[in-house]
């Protein structure tokens, strides 16, 4: 992961649950996106989170390719602007037929695009990083991680104790 950190635009294009659809016969009622900050973070904020090298390699790849849109943004649409949500629908449906197995496509393993942050976050958790890193990284505090992700945590009794006793031995 060495090298220089890829900056993206810190605005998001975020969906709240005031502003989801509300649809009625002809269709929704309200906009389905609200333009703001991320949450808790003040205007201009970013963060740095770690990738996979190849995922980077990736990003780089299209950044010098295609560059970024006017607004700073990685996608764009075809007519400039926020990428539809339908494509990213489409190409969502068409990644997990593409990698997942039939059984895995009927479950809800990787149903929706968010659903890949919280298998990131149970991740980094499960792989041993400290939980004060992991929130940074999520853009969580500690005490928001621990209640929505404490549960995800499995197998981790045997390396708990053993680090208590590697860290009583050495005190």
């Amino acid at each position: 992961m060495a090298g220089t950190p890829l900056t993206m635009p810190t605005g998001a294009s975020c969906i709240s649950a005031a502003q989801r659809p509300m649809w009625a016969a002809s269709g929704p009622t309200m906009e389905t996106r609200e333009t703001r900050q991320l949450k808790h973070r003040a205007e201009g904020d970013s963060r740095i989170v770690p990738t996979h090298p190849e995922l980077t390699r990736l990003l780089r790849d299209h950044l010098t390719d295609f560059g970024t849109t006017a607004d700073g943004r990685l996608f764009g649409g075809v007519r400039g602007g926020e990428l539809p949500t339908i494509t990213y629908r489409r190409a969502w449906i068409r990644a997990r037929q593409t990698a997942l197995t039939a059984a895995e496509q009927a479950s809800p393993l990787a149903r929706r695009p968010y659903d890949l942050r919280h298998a990131c976050v149970s991740t980094w958790l499960n792989g041993g990083v400290y939980p004060t890193q992991v929130a940074e990284w999520a853009g969580h505090g500690v005490d928001v991680l621990l209640r929505i992700y404490a549960k995800c945590v499995v197998g981790q009794d045997e390396l708990a104790r053993r680090r208590i006793s590697e860290a009583l031995l050495q005190g």
